[in-house]
């Protein structure tokens, strides 16, 4: 009897605590991820966390610690047995005595499995709503057709590179977009904290959503890393798959799009992809791997290279002096071979929460996150400088542009950006091989880069629209242009089962196989 009354009560501490822990984890997510869907914890969910930050994970813990302690006693309260006059409390109304209970222990130890039970339930209800897991079930529920009429196979149109095929450099910037910049020249600040990458964009090729500089609006399945850079070299949207199909391993990884690498590759050119981090994170490595069997370069690499030590590992892995260090090396590796080249790399110090402040960073603002960006503004402008002197660069395009929105608390943007300001995400293209027609006032999305890049070095896209992307250098709409951005990702947000059968499932690459 005693041993039974023991593994009741060790499985009821069990289920407060595990209710304690989600009612935490989602005040934690709800806070600092409130412009994010469910979409990207469902992904990662399904894909695992290796590779993420110890910094990150020690912040989230931290900030999770109290709140969870507290939820975790509070619960506990009612089910603590105490001795029977310590949880009565008498009470004299017109000299009659009265008995109350302070808290009803007695009723529920009794009935501890059923307490505990009930507010883990409660917890997993509270957490649904609060995460916005019903909208993303009711997403998955309802199907468009928006990517089965738009899609363009790759395989299917023609796609004709130069005589001479440039070289192509892809620079990514973690969470970079344009609202650092100073209103004047079409940021969200009063002032501008990335005033070298607002020179990058003004002196070369901006596409913007404005007569100012701007950048790609909102789509859905493109706001979080893995999924922007699947979307500006695929065309579409990174979505999760209902039925568990485990897409994201190096041979099943969108099967069946046909990707910028794929093309790249099958043009002869020499492909690698640097991260500062572990590449496995978000199955980064895996896509690079499966379309267009890039070389990776990571802080693994970096480790067994003998680079760095274990030790040395800060932030994600390495931070972005090496990154643009390293990159160097490697591109003039590159540049040394006699094929053509495409080198993708992406950085990693202005990744929330707060960034990662390099010990040569200048205090130049009240927050350490402005202070990230501005010293990532001045190491990309010194990148680009270097870049120029190369003898390779007169035949290289460089394309820079963030991989997403900032994750960092909504607030915190609200607290600086003017009204009615709306956030765009970061490019400018370096040295192409064509000017654009139209580049301000557009509406676009990260999708649209797609066939944007392969046209910046010279690519011929018939009827320039690849995936669901269309290419900005010429004149033909864009989805959110035709139809609205708005009503684009209501779409977008929809299930697809031309997606789920044609792209998580299909093999187009065969077909191309077939076609050579």
């Amino acid at each position: 009897m005693k041993k039974n009354k023991t593994i009741i009560n060790i499985f009821t501490i069990l289920l407060l605590f595990i209710t304690s822990i989600i009612i935490s984890a989602s005040i934690y997510i709800k806070l600092n991820f409130a412009n994010q869907n469910a979409d990207e914890m469902v992904y990662y969910l399904f894909n695992g966390l290796n590779g993420t930050s110890t910094d990150v994970i020690v912040h989230a813990i931290a900030l999770s610690l109290v709140p969870f302690l507290f939820l975790f006693l509070f619960l506990l309260i009612p089910f603590i047995r105490l001795q029977k006059r310590k949880y009565m409390i008498d009470v004299k109304i017109k000299n009659k005595k009265y008995c109350f209970t302070i808290l009803p222990n007695k009723f529920l130890y009794k009935y501890r499995i059923i307490y505990s039970s009930t507010v883990l339930l409660v917890s997993l209800v509270l957490s649904y709503n609060m995460l916005g897991l019903h909208e993303y079930i009711k997403r998955i529920t309802n199907y468009s057709s928006i990517i089965d009429d738009n899609y363009v196979n790759p395989a299917d149109v023609s796609i004709t590179f130069p005589n001479e095929k440039r070289n192509l450099i892809i620079l990514y910037l973690e969470s970079t977009e344009n609202t650092f910049i100073d209103k004047e020249n079409g940021g969200g600040w009063g002032y501008s904290v990335i005033p070298e990458l607002a020179s990058i964009a003004k002196e070369n090729i901006n596409f913007s959503n404005s007569d100012k500089i701007g950048g790609a609006l909102f789509a859905p399945g493109t706001q979080w890393t893995v999924a922007g850079l699947v979307s500006t070299t695929s065309g579409i949207p990174l979505k999760i798959p209902i039925d568990g199909n485990e897409y994201t391993s190096s041979n099943n990884f969108l099967v069946g799009a046909y990707t910028l690498g794929d093309l790249l590759h099958k043009e002869g050119y020499n492909l690698e992809a640097m991260f500062g981090s572990d590449a496995t994170f978000g199955g980064r490595s895996n896509y690079y791997l499966r379309h267009g069997n890039y070389k990776i370069f990571d802080v693994n690499t970096a480790i067994n290279e003998g680079k760095m030590s274990e030790d040395e590992k800060v932030w994600w892995g390495f931070d972005d002096t090496h990154l643009f260090d390293w990159a160097k090396e490697e591109i003039t590796n590159l540049a040394n071979s006699d094929k053509p080249f495409s080198f993708s790399f992406l950085t990693a110090n202005t990744h929330f929460t707060d960034g990662y402040m390099e010990s040569a960073a200048e205090n130049l603002y009240k927050s350490q996150y402005e202070n990230v960006f501005a010293y990532s503004s001045k190491q990309v402008n010194d990148f680009v400088e270097w870049l120029k002197q190369q003898d390779f660069y007169e035949n290289t395009t460089l394309v820079i542009m963030g991989d997403h929105h900032s994750m960092q608390d909504p607030k915190y943007f609200e607290s600086h950006m003017y009204k009615g300001y709306e956030r765009t995400i970061y490019n400018a293209i370096i040295n192409s091989a064509i000017e654009p027609i139209n580049s301000k006032n557009r509406l676009f999305s990260s999708m649209d880069m797609y066939p944007t890049i392969l046209a910046s070095i010279d690519v011929k896209i018939e009827g320039d629209r690849l995936g669901i992307g269309t290419n900005l250098f010429s004149n033909r709409k864009t989805l959110a242009e035709e139809q609205g951005i708005l009503n684009l990702n209501d779409e977008l947000a929809k299930n697809s089962k031309f997606y789920n059968d044609k792209i998580l499932k299909d093999d187009y690459l065969d077909l191309i196989k077939a076609k050579k």
